[in-house]
């Protein structure tokens, strides 16, 4: 299979010097920052839509019922991968995969943007979103590994590097772009500075917009920097190469022991993200109500502060990838991906931590009429961030490298699966922080993901073992 054209994206191997990167990760780059943009710009307001009164161009629905709804469609949205990884092994290839994910995004985007006041009209909107889920995410991902053969672990560890800073970039403008448009450009605010009504709507046109962008840009584009990556299904490939070398194609013993390190990764991953996805719904909930946002004579909008993550995934990607090569020529070497992701839980932890001790500060009055220093809330997701680094870009690096190439898509589907789990579980934990309060919440969230970080960095000679990246290229 061809790797297209090379264009020269700068960056360093374990052993020193600079190479080329084909020019399909700089198309896959652009696309994943334009779909992020959508994609945050919109959760970055979702909660506050579902929970905003009718009369502010909201939904009007309770905390306990918005967090539900907003962990369903999150969580289906990320289980649809997995079915749409295995029709574009078997029947679409990855290129008719990205193309339809993306017009079915922009058809979804509009509907919400049409939709009204009754919430059956907006589930019409997530649930063709929903559909565009299956295709988009996981195929996308699942390219950036096809442009490099097995062996070539630095240049596939930096891909996926580049690949996810480009989807942070997105995510970093995506929520500053849909405050102006929810709270400044498109909504009502009276004569004193307060809103009276959002612009919510027109955020989802903006998303709809960016995704018909993205559409045409991977149309006209890939035949040029793609040529035949992914351009058959992987099953296709398959039988080919079986009809070439005559070999009969089946999981060898080391492909399934991978397979069962990733499923032992899997279930780490998923309360991992659970407790991450608390950033669109009770962060943004709390920040809305118990952090003083004023600056500067303005109040920041809540959007803005999940922008926060972006910057400092734009800021931090780089300089851990640097920390991981440098410590990879040490005589003690880098650290292992089950270190690293347990770290990561570790530190997400942590994070909660700090809100629980800023939630401290406001003396039990949980009223909105007295606010928590914003430094709380963003030396939070400093921490959470970190956390985030060490465990997702080394996550999703290593399901691609650990699955067998007849099922790349498939495997790319599984990975976005843990969100499904993670969604669902974090809508119904948020929604107990109506009843129960935010800090018991936190603490119990806490518990769970150092806990378990600790147990899976103490699994880590049984996972190295199972995943046996030393032979890769068998």
């Amino acid at each position: 299979m061809g790797k297209g054209s090379e264009v020269s994206i700068n960056g360093s191997n374990s052993g020193g010097g600079s190479y080329k990167h084909p020019s399909g990760l700089k198309l896959a780059n652009i696309c994943i920052a334009l779909q992020s943009l959508a994609g945050y710009a919109v959760i970055s307001f979702m909660i506050l839509f579902f929970t905003a009164d009718v009369g502010q161009n909201g939904l009007g629905l309770s905390v306990q019922k918005a967090t539900g709804m907003l962990g369903l469609y999150s969580g289906l949205g990320y289980m649809t991968p997995l079915i749409g990884g295995w029709l574009t092994d078997k029947y679409l290839g990855l290129q008719k995969g990205i193309l339809l994910g993306s017009i079915l995004a922009f058809a979804g985007y509009m509907a919400l943007f049409l939709s009204t006041s009754s919430v059956a009209s907006v589930w019409l909107g997530l649930g063709i979103m929903i559909c565009s889920g299956a295709f988009f995410k996981g195929n996308i991902s699942a390219l950036v590994g096809e442009l490099y053969s097995k062996d070539q672990l630095s240049k596939k560890d930096a891909a996926y590097s580049y690949f996810y800073m480009a989807t942070n970039i997105g995510s970093l403008l995506g929520p500053i772009i849909a405050g102006l448009i929810t709270d400044s450009w498109f909504a009502k605010v009276s004569a004193n500075g307060e809103i009276i009504s959002y612009g919510y709507r027109y955020g989802f046109l903006l998303s709809a917009v960016m995704m018909l962008i993205t559409f045409l840009v991977f149309l006209f584009l890939a035949p040029k920097w793609l040529k035949n990556v992914g351009k058959k299904p992987a099953s296709a490939v398959a039988k080919e190469k079986v009809a070439s070398s005559g070999k009969e194609d089946k999981l060898t013993s080391l492909e399934k022991r991978r397979m069962i390190a990733m499923v032992i990764i899997f279930v780490f991953v998923v309360l991992f993200w659970a407790a991450w996805f608390q950033t669109q719904s009770s962060f943004a909930l709390l920040s809305d109500t118990l952090v003083n946002r004023k600056a500067f004579g303005k109040t920041i909008p809540v959007p803005w502060l999940t922008s926060f993550n972006g910057i400092l995934c734009v800021v931090l990607s780089p300089l851990l990838g640097g920390l991981w090569v440098r410590l990879a020529r040490t005589k003690r070497g880098d650290f292992s991906i089950p270190t690293k992701m347990g770290l990561g839980m570790i530190l997400s932890g942590l994070a909660f931590i700090v809100l629980i001790i800023g939630i401290n500060t406001l003396g039990g009055v949980e009223d909105g009429s007295v606010k928590m220093n914003i430094a709380f809330l963003l030396f939070s997701y400093l921490i959470l961030t970190l956390g985030e680094l060490f465990l997702s870009p080394i996550g999703m690096a290593m399901f691609n490298k650990l699955a067998p190439s007849k099922y790349a898509s498939l495997a790319m589907g599984a990975w976005y699966l843990c969100f499904f789990f993670a969604n669902i579980i974090s809508g119904k934990v948020a929604g107990f922080t109506a009843s129960m309060g935010y800090s018991e919440v936190f603490a119990f969230i806490a518990g769970v993901v150092i806990f378990f970080g600790v147990v899976l960095i103490l699994l880590r000679k049984l996972l190295n073992n199972l995943m046996a990246l030393d032979k890769l290229e068998e």
